[in-house]
């Protein structure tokens, strides 16, 4: 497909709507775009962003849990790397808002809120990595050791 110069051509993205049961119904999770930003700023918005090169790879199976390559990527309608998007939706949570999808060694969901000890500055320092470009969500998972629960998005 060729695109003119006022088109866009469309990128890969991943969103995730995060739900919980709440005292009084579901609970939705939103986070409200700077109004200084040059995109609908002070717009209220899912985490979610592009699908980057450090979310695609062959080692993501080994790491994840709850769903296999081949599984997301029939569900999405490519031949492979369908993983990769799950994993984005994961990363964009985690550097948008803090709040990180994964299983720690007892396949408990994590809690990064709640940590104030020497766990919590070293996310910090994870998400400014993952953040930056300079780790991958699955290096810092894999340090720590957790595994992106990719099974929890459907």
């Amino acid at each position: 497909m060729r695109f003119t110069d006022d088109e866009v051509a469309p990128r890969d993205a991943a969103t995730v709507v995060l739900l919980r049961d709440g005292a009084e119904g579901i609970e939705v999770f939103m986070l409200k775009r700077n109004l200084n930003s040059d995109f609908v700023g002070g717009a209220y918005v899912f985490p979610g962003g592009g699908v980057d090169p450090e979310d695609r790879a062959d080692d993501l199976d080994a790491v994840c849990e709850g769903r296999a390559d081949a599984d997301a990527s029939t569900r999405i309608g490519v031949e492979r790397g369908g993983l990769a998007f799950w994993v984005a939706a994961i990363r964009e949570s985690f550097e948008e808002a803090g709040v990180l999808l994964a299983y720690d060694r007892d396949g408990d969901l994590v809690d990064l809120d709640g940590d104030t000890g020497p766990a919590a500055a070293r996310w910090a320092e994870h998400r400014r990595e993952v953040d930056a470009g300079r780790r991958r969500l699955v290096e810092g998972c894999e340090a720590e050791p957790l595994r992106p629960a990719v099974g929890r998005l459907d």
